[in-house]
């Protein structure tokens, strides 16, 4: 007996169900939990998203997933935005995502974007409005949390690479309840004073609802308001605020921001010595053409046998050059005034200057490793004791007791 039985192929009723599903579902969004996140060396993420009773699997391309201001990751509430698709090789439908938010702060999203908008057809994003940064600050002032890792960094970074510049911090709020006013009065009394150069305002990474005080309108027309350059590093790499955006100067990270405003001892140094050669060759330069003008003007003069004129000529050239060494004079008292003060922090911090005052160095023999702890050395072994006049051969007797008043 023959089977009479109407049938279809699988792949006939794949297509069928692509066709109804892909037409209804165009444009969704859909709630719920990451799980198996897995973001492919393609650049494409692959993940599931569930609730109670039900999960699907979500595919977001590298085209779209490369704009996310934030690291999706297993466990997180999410919004995903897409369109419904059918893997018809292995017969299971998933969401083709455009759009991804975490749970809960779509409303945050949409008036991030309604105020960039606004301040961009404003113009506070134009770099015409933007200042420049002084390229050798004396003061920098800091606007952060005190408490926040975001301040040791600058601090540490500014020590380091420009112990001579001066930091005033202006502690404050930089998250939640009261944030954004604490801020903008903090800007207001950086303005007032003026007792700094530059402002670094910032803090370390976060949520969008963490960072949110960076995104009000108060703080960023604050910002465009400042007659004091303003850099603004707020979160990590990844984060992004309307803050950054109108400041003077964007960082992605607070410890970035400290690098930009702090040359580094050698590199104020290498700049003074391209100064000096520079204006030495344009000073050589100068004298040389005047010369050679004068000496013309001597030979065309002497030619026509105006001997009047060519001592008037002379002179004038006289005084002419009287006063141009004058200037030259000047120019190099003023230039040696500004850029003393900077050589005499910087050979202070040298190491030939710390051994002058007094203090030693003392290396183990024969490594000539540094000597760091009584411990390092055992008793009767010799050690080497370097001074600013030249180095002692010693030998450890044994180990003294710490003073009590030893802070």
């Amino acid at each position: 007996m023959s089977d009479t039985k109407k049938s279809i192929s699988v792949s006939e009723l794949t297509a069928e169900i692509k066709n109804m599903l892909e037409g209804k579902f165009e444009n969704i969004w859909v709630s719920g939990e990451i799980s198996n996140f897995k973001h492919h060396y393609s650049g494409h993420m692959y993940f599931t998203l569930k609730d109670n009773s039900a999960e699907i699997k979500v595919l977001m391309f590298k085209g779209f997933n490369q704009y996310l201001r934030f690291k999706p990751e297993d466990g997180m509430q999410v919004l995903a935005n897409g369109r419904l698709s059918v893997y018809e090789q292995r017969g299971q439908y998933q969401l083709i995502s455009k759009q991804l938010e975490p749970s809960g702060i779509g409303t945050l999203y949409l008036a991030f974007e309604a105020l960039k908008k606004q301040l961009a057809k404003e113009g506070l994003f134009d770099s015409d409005k933007k200042m420049e940064l002084p390229i050798y600050p004396n003061s920098v002032g800091v606007i952060t949390s005190q408490s926040g890792a975001a301040v040791q960094d600058i601090f540490q970074i500014l020590e380091r690479r420009a112990p001579f510049v001066d930091i005033i911090l202006r502690a404050t709020k930089v998250q939640g309840e009261g944030a954004a006013n604490d801020i903008v009065q903090a800007i207001a009394e950086f303005n007032e004073y003026k007792k700094v150069d530059i402002i670094i305002l910032g803090r370390g990474g976060g949520s969008l609802e963490d960072l949110w005080p960076f995104n009000e309108e108060i703080v960023v027309r604050a910002i465009s308001n400042s007659v004091i350059p303003i850099i603004s590093a707020v979160g990590h790499e990844t984060d992004y605020s309307i803050s950054d955006m109108v400041a003077d100067q964007y960082a992605p990270t607070p410890s970035a921001a400290a690098e930009i405003v702090s040359l580094s001892k050698s590199d104020i140094k290498e700049t003074f010595e391209r100064l000096e050669i520079k204006l030495e060759m344009f000073i050589k330069n100068l004298i040389e053409r005047n010369w050679q003008n004068i000496d013309e003007l001597i030979n065309r003069h002497s030619r026509q046998q105006p001997q009047k004129i060519i001592e008037l000529q002379y002179e004038e050239f006289k005084n002419l050059s009287n006063r141009f060494t004058n200037s030259i004079v000047q120019n190099r008292k003023y230039w040696r005034m500004k850029f003393n003060p900077l050589f005499e922090k910087l050979s202070a911090l040298s190491p030939t200057a710390i051994l002058e005052r007094g203090y030693s160095v003392a290396y183990k023999l024969p490594e000539r490793e540094i000597i760091r702890a009584s411990g390092d050395i055992d008793n009767g072994q010799e050690f080497e004791l370097l001074t600013s006049s030249g180095s002692i051969a010693a030998k450890k007797l044994k180990d003294l007791k710490k003073s009590k008043n030893k802070q």
